[in-house]
């Protein structure tokens, strides 16, 4: 099976499955066969084969198969395009591996739940588990699974922005360079692809084309080369070279993926407006648009979030019910007099434990709350120092007349105090009490599924006033030149944070897709120009 899948595959093929009559023998044939398919690039998309294995060996309770089923099962619906369904698999496989100390198979989980986070934009849980599988990897001297997760947190950095960039070209190299022998062809391939995107951002055209061109090289599935196709026509519309770039985009429009299509239909229709050809840029930047709406609905991130606490759940249950099971036992076989006595004084501990838990929670709180208080009113006095001293300088560089040396002089110290400002107003705004509640609801969200509290008008007012200070008052003259509704204005003002759009429905009580619509009726209201898409990016510039 490790060394010759192809072999195995044709030696499990060869066998009827009505000749076994063991279950024993069904569960491990289904499994083993299940594995072939996966080891030799099979796609699967029907999980009737594998329940067979899982049905008796979570009977048997023989944790080594069930580990090794379970996880064969979330690549089925990996393979079905069923992301939350595999996520739960996959964390369901976790704790039975670690249990039997495969690591080489809890390698193979963490590198595919991994791959599932960072494809729906759970950045961080992603970097955690390839964090998990970087560390096997250098237990087990493991070069692959290494390459492979340090591949990802360089791709990873990419998407977190500029500031990252040196980390993701740090971790994407290492890997480049423990992949050099023709073995890890297919590892490669997307190392190359990823410093490719990462040479693209930096404007490094050159290296982003020859990384772009080897990725190409390096590809033998027809499907995966439909994206490196857009990868180098990409780089090459950076480096401005548009007839290059327009024949290898055109390729990469074969691909039948939303994201790839919705990609190339934008860079064509940029390409046609830098050819000053407008109405065909106007009718590729609507393709783009309706591929880009089918790349939202395709997204699974909410099922993968629910899958996981669905886990967490079933885990919780399991425990409860062994700890049942025990306490009936004890009973059973104790004197009940002392055992109830026992159980009086052990809630009586617990309940005097969990008091002054509480009691010292929210003392701590109230302490945190009182330090956040006094740190933004002292962050909020240096703000307004630093607009009298932005409005003395303004007026004095409006009195230079003819003094053109001094006035440029004063521009410069007016530049550094603007920006001193805007850091400082970011930090104030970071440290307002609303902010903090909406920190705390988004937490309770992803420890519970619930929330106590949510913001009231009041909150809301203090949020966009916040935020106008922050931003130079775009909310307000946003919200007056383009008569947006009260909702419209909260989401304007959530979008200007740091906090991901995943994390934004548990505020305005709103789905993501919800959340993606109200972003474009809000474009469309603001009279956007085409090319930009992403409400933030057009806030931020307004």
């Amino acid at each position: 099976m490790e060394e010759y899948p192809d072999s195995a595959l044709r030696i499990l093929e060869s066998v009827e499955p009505q000749q076994l009559k063991v279950q024993a023998d069904k569960a491990y044939y289904a499994l083993l066969l299940t594995q072939a398919r996966d080891k030799n690039y099979i796609v699967q998309t029907d999980d009737s084969l594998i329940r067979i294995a899982i049905k008796h060996y979570d009977s048997a309770e023989n944790i080594p198969m069930q580990a090794k089923a379970y996880y064969y099962k979330g690549c089925i619906y990996r393979d079905a395009n069923r992301c939350g369904d595999a996520i739960k698999e996959f964390l369901t496989a976790i704790p039975l591996a670690q249990k039997t100390e495969n690591q080489r198979l809890l390698g193979l989980i963490y590198n595919n739940a991994g791959y599932l986070y960072y494809l729906q934009d759970l950045l961080e849980e992603a970097d955690s588990i390839y964090q998990l599988a970087e560390k096997l990897a250098i237990q087990r001297n493991d070069t692959s699974l290494w390459a492979e997760a340090l591949s990802f947190q360089g791709k990873i950095n990419i998407e977190r922005g500029i500031p990252y960039y040196p980390k993701a070209e740090e971790k994407l190299l290492k890997a480049f360079e423990m992949t050099s022998a023709p073995s890890y062809k297919r590892v490669q391939a997307g190392i190359a692809a990823a410093l490719s995107s990462l040479y693209n951002s930096m404007e490094f055209n050159k290296k982003a084309i020859q990384y772009a061109q080897l990725n190409i090289s390096l590809r033998s599935d027809t499907a995966q080369r439909y994206r490196a196709f857009l990868l180098l026509g990409d780089a090459y519309f950076k480096a401005g070279q548009y007839d290059s770039a327009t024949i290898y985009i055109n390729k990469s429009l074969l691909s039948t993926g939303y994201g790839t299509k919705a990609s190339a239909y934008m860079r064509l229709a940029e390409i046609a407006k830098a050819q000053g050809d407008l109405d065909r840029s106007l009718a590729l930047a609507e393709k783009h648009s309706l591929y880009l709406d089918s790349l939202h609905l395709s997204k699974q991130s909410n099922d993968i979030l629910i899958a996981e606490k669905k886990v967490v759940k079933q885990q919780y249950s399991n425990t409860i019910e062994r700890q049942n099971s025990k306490l009936h036992i004890v009973i059973t076989v104790s004197i009940l007099l002392v055992c109830i006595a026992g159980v009086i004084y052990v809630k009586l501990k617990s309940n005097q434990r969990k008091t002054r838990t509480i009691e010292q929670k929210q003392a701590l709180l109230e302490k945190e709350q009182q330090e956040l208080q006094q740190k933004y009113r002292q962050l909020k006095n240096k703000l307004n120092q630093k607009e009298t001293e932005i409005t003395c300088l303004q007026k004095e560089i409006n009195q230079q007349h003819g003094n053109e040396e001094k006035k440029k002089k004063l521009q410069q110290e007016l530049d550094i105090l603007t920006k001193e400002r805007n850091a400082l107003a970011k930090e104030a705004l970071e440290h307002s009490e609303v902010y903090s509640k909406i920190e705390r609801i988004i937490n309770s969200y992803k420890k519970d599924d619930e929330s106590e509290e949510q913001l009231n008008d009041d909150d809301w007012q203090r949020f966009i006033a916040e935020t106008d200070v922050r931003w130079d008052k775009a909310i307000t003259r946003l919200r007056t030149q383009s008569e947006l509704e009260k909702e419209e204005v909260h989401l304007c003002c959530l979008l200007l944070t740091d906090f991901p759009v995943a994390n934004l429905e548990y505020i305005v009580r709103q789905t993501r897709n919800t959340i993606y619509r109200k972003e474009k009726e809000i474009l469309k209201k603001a009279g956007c120009p085409p090319g930009i898409n992403k409400l933030k990016e057009f806030l931020k510039n307004y």
